[in-house]
């Protein structure tokens, strides 16, 4: 009886609130003529450097294709493009693609693979960068690379595992590559051989914190011929660091692994869902950069999509990150999980949402406008489902699919982003229906505290980036260890004034501004200067304002961020 009256409460819930959030302007747009978007995650960046954020998705099947729209969903002049024929079937591989300046022309490429040994690079132009596609290996899978400067040279690299696409999935190699000017060539160490690979994408970033990039990738194993799969760290000579590889089960891996920084001490730890064999249990794991299980870890929780990755966000607002991550359970009976570091789960979770799949990762941000991130859940029922930090379902969820076509499932991990520039979080999510859909939230979005897509970002590093910034050319120089923050204003609550502290990398043109809890412009404090590199401190003075809640808002360049203050009357 208890089973039914929760059941018929959730549909009174869900007849009040579904989807009331409206569409972003310009959303949704049509990206098949054929096949639904199918293990797909949105490329959110500004691609072309104007200040713009552009998105892209690839179509797979009968004519694939790669499609790039600007904010408003018109086509980026040269898209979409046709990808050559064959070369895009998707029956296994993953092909979303990363976005960074690989040329160091100051503009984002697009890269992928596909299921034939192409790795294809396309700039934003439409045309494929001189050298691409680049051969991995005959009927090679591969999986979503990573982009990242390994050789320090000011460009981004490709990182990017391959297999052949037949089991056992042998002949699999990890690639490093960088440009030329005219060609694509091996990083000195790379290639690096696997006696089978997986569907399990690489990680890139400085784990140890020594100022120098490494890269996580996981080999596949075989219980027929006793091989081991195994977690691997290597330097940018492909040298293993100490305590590495780690052997975890007989079976090849799918998930990708996230980095980041649990206990902000410096180092970047390595979060990833495994399924153990060897005296361990399945569950999410943590390692620092020796290899050694991070306290409280493993977290036991069953298996979830194939890809899937665990996200990382804060969403109880104290800036101490949560983990998140969504299961797969016949029939219909799919759940959304959320943890503190500690192991423990957070109240209301897990939280069933109503589909076996929770069809690819889920990401963390505020989609409720309280400032703390919620977890945004895709479901193979074509439902998209949020929760907040109390497992409440956000008023407005769950967003619905069209039924314009045979299959409807949001086969995704989506993608959250402020794409108009006014504050709040937009959802973008590709469906099995065909189409990319954009919600406009009511959430304050904030980069920093949030996981926006699939491996983290538009690089697919797996996670936090340090000295994360648009693109620059080669001759720029940049500090590797800065990146742009916004700190919580001190004191909070005030009364009548608090300071406001940010971080730049570099000198940049920068404006900060107060808004009431309506969106209303309510002070400039810095009206578009240039601001020079480190760390600036500005007061602000609210005597004469009325006690209640106000965001104050960062732009940096590129960048955007956002906090929220309570001002005591």
């Amino acid at each position: 009886m208890r089973l039914i009256t929760t059941f018929v409460l959730f549909l009174l819930i869900w007849q009040v609130s579904a989807q009331t959030l409206p569409y972003q302007y310009g959303w949704p747009r049509s990206a098949s003529g054929d096949w639904g978007l199918y293990s797909n995650s949105p490329t959110i960046a500004d691609f072309d450097g104007d200040g713009v954020l552009n998105i892209s998705v690839t179509k797979s099947f009968a004519t694939p294709e790669l499609f790039v729209w600007k904010a408003n969903g018109a086509y980026q002049i040269g898209f979409p493009q046709a990808v050559p024929a064959g070369q895009l079937q998707n029956s296994g591989s993953i092909e979303i693609t990363a976005a960074g300046d690989v040329d160091g022309d100051g503009k984002m490429e697009l890269v992928f693979g596909d299921e034939n040994g192409m790795l294809f690079i396309y700039k934003v132009n439409g045309q494929q960068l001189t050298g691409s596609p680049f051969f991995l290996g005959s009927q090679h899978e591969s999986t979503t690379p990573a982009l990242i400067d390994i050789d320090e040279d000011g460009k981004l690299d490709i990182v990017i595992t391959s297999y052949y696409r037949d089991s056992p999935y042998n002949e699999a190699k990890l690639h490093v590559l960088r440009y030329t000017g005219s060609q694509f060539e091996y990083i000195p160490g790379f290639p690096i051989d696997m006696i089978y690979g997986g569907d399990s994408a690489p990680a890139a970033g400085d784990i140890n914190n020594d100022g120098h990039n490494e890269i996580v990738y996981i080999s596949g194993g075989r219980l027929a011929d006793s091989t081991a799969a195994s977690m691997h760290v290597v330097d940018k000579g492909g040298r293993p660091l100490d305590g590495w590889p780690m052997k975890i089960t007989y079976t090849s891996a799918g998930a990708a692994p996230s980095l980041y920084d649990l206990d902000q001490d410096g180092d970047l730890e390595i979060i990833v869902k495994l399924n153990m064999t060897f005296g361990g249990i399945n569950g999410i794991y943590a390692f620092d950069y020796t290899g050694n299980i991070f306290p409280n870890f493993p977290i036991p929780v069953y298996s979830g999509h194939y890809f899937a990755s665990v996200a990382i966000g804060d969403m109880t607002g104290d800036s101490i990150p949560e983990l998140a991550y969504g299961t797969v359970t016949a029939v219909d009976s799919g759940l959304a999980w959320a943890w503190k570091l500690d192991g423990t789960i957070l109240p209301g979770f897990p939280q069933r949402i109503f589909a076996t799949w929770v069809d690819g990762s889920v990401a963390i941000g505020d989609v409720s406008g309280d400032g703390k991130g919620d977890v945004i859940v895709p479901t193979s029922k074509g439902t998209i489902y949020a929760f907040t930090d109390s497992a409440q379902l956000v008023p407005g969820f769950p967003l619905i699919a069209e039924d314009v076509h045979v299959v409807i499932g949001f086969e995704t991990s989506p993608t959250i982003a402020d794409i108009d520039g006014d504050g709040d979080t937009e959802i973008f999510a590709g469906s099995l229906n065909r189409r990319v859909y954009g919600y406009d939230t009511p959430g304050i979005f904030n980069a920093e505290k949030s996981w926006l897509t699939y491996k983290g970002n538009a690089q697919r590093t797996g996670g936090q980036i340090r000295g994360y910034r648009p693109p620059v050319s080669a001759e720029e120089t940049v500090d590797l260890v800065q990146e742009y923050s916004l700190e919580q204003n001190y004191p909070n609550p005030f009364n009548p004034s608090t300071v406001i502290s940010f971080t730049l990398p570099k000198s940049v043109t920068t404006d900060l501004r107060i808004y009431n809890i309506l969106g209303q412009e309510i002070a400039v404090l810095i009206n578009n200067a240039e601001m020079t590199a480190g760390k600036h401190q500005v007061n602000f003075q609210a005597g004469n304002l009325p006690g209640g809640v106000y965001i104050y808002r960062l732009k940096a360049g590129m960048q955007a961020l956002t906090g929220k203050m309570t001002l005591l009357k």
